[in-house]
């Protein structure tokens, strides 16, 4: 994962402590590693799949096993690849100071972030311990939930990034709010969140359709737990209101599976295709089960036409991913 030209250290895996400080590289924040490292590393199951047990109070349904973790890295080249090879489109400058990776995953975007700018401080956070060993020296993990209280000192980042999260976060304008006292004067907050409902643009999303049914169950079993599958539509408007300014809205289109013509769209559209169909129970599991009142036995039936519906060639289909970019103002 990461290149062997670039000198990686042994990664420091932290729980963020209540001191307002990220304490970032200090003599306490070793001290306070080595106190927590077995209980953030800690895990339940449940259905046969793995999830994490830091806070299990916290919202967030989906599992932290190896199928999951692929799809992450997965869903990362994916996402470049449509962003044409791009890690972010705010413009940070050459040599960003701090950076902070809301919902890291496995690390990899930070990871890359970090040997891209290595003036940079790069702190990825999750909930789950399940980054490498081994990463940039200027690259750290934290461990702990974006939706409690933030422990960052304000104006200590100028670029915050979240991907592939937002659907999940239950008060996006309490995050953005954090987010806008913890950034710079002048620093960017990002998010790059796919919009989970299929679109079509040709007339060939016809009925019957599994992967939209499917889609419509799962989007009221995230609405039921208090996420929202629609919620990067809202994101531009949510962060003006938080009071960001120069807020600007990209929205791409990820296709669904290998019929467009242009290989990278092609190429993009089976990585996604591969993330959903590799990983349909993981994100049923919880969500059908819990938000919905499904057995397991009643989701593996069901998704067997799913799964067979995403290889349909046929339906020309894609999802929006959105990009929004918004900046803290230079003065209160």
């Amino acid at each position: 994962m990461v290149q062997a030209e670039h000198d990686v250290d042994e990664a420091e895996i932290v729980a963020a402590d209540d001191d307002g400080d990220s304490t970032y590289g200090s003599e306490a924040s070793s001290s306070y590693s080595a106190s927590v490292t077995s209980s953030i590393r800690n895990n339940i199951h449940e259905n046969g799949l793995r999830y994490h047990a830091f806070k299990q109070d916290a919202y967030y349904p989906f599992p932290n096993d190896e199928n999951e973790q692929n799809r992450d890295d997965i869903k990362h080249a994916m996402t470049v690849m449509l962003c044409g090879g791009k890690l972010h489109f705010a413009p940070i400058g050459d040599n960003p100071q701090a950076i902070l990776d809301l919902g890291t995953g496995t690390g990899i975007w930070a990871i890359e972030m970090a040997d891209k700018y290595p003036s940079a401080a790069v702190e990825g956070l999750d909930l789950s311990a399940i980054q490498p060993n081994y990463v940039p020296p200027n690259l750290k993990f934290i461990i702990d939930d974006i939706e409690e209280e933030w422990v960052y000192p304000p104006n200590s980042y100028n670029y915050i990034h979240c991907r592939h999260v937002a659907q999940t976060i239950k008060n996006k304008p309490q995050l953005l709010q954090r987010a806008l006292r913890t950034l710079k004067p002048g620093g960017y907050f990002e998010f790059q969140e796919i919009l989970y409902y299929p679109e079509c643009d040709d007339g060939t999303m016809t009925e019957p359709y599994p992967v939209k049914d499917w889609v419509d169950e799962l989007n009221e079993g995230i609405a039921k737990l208090g996420g929202d599958n629609f919620g990067a539509s809202k994101l531009a408007g949510q962060m003006r209101d938080a009071g960001f300014v120069n807020v600007e809205e990209i929205v791409l289109k990820l296709p669904l599976g290998i019929w467009p013509k242009d290989k990278l769209l092609k190429r993009a559209g089976l990585y996604w295709r591969v993330a959903i169909s590799d990983g349909l129970r993981n994100i049923c599991s919880r969500v059908f089960t819990r938000g919905l009142g499904w057995t397991m036995e009643a989701i593996d039936v069901y998704l067997v036409e799913v799964r067979k519906s995403l290889h349909d060639a046929s339906k020309h289909v894609y999802f929006p991913l959105y990009i929004v970019v918004g900046q803290k103002p230079e003065t209160d």
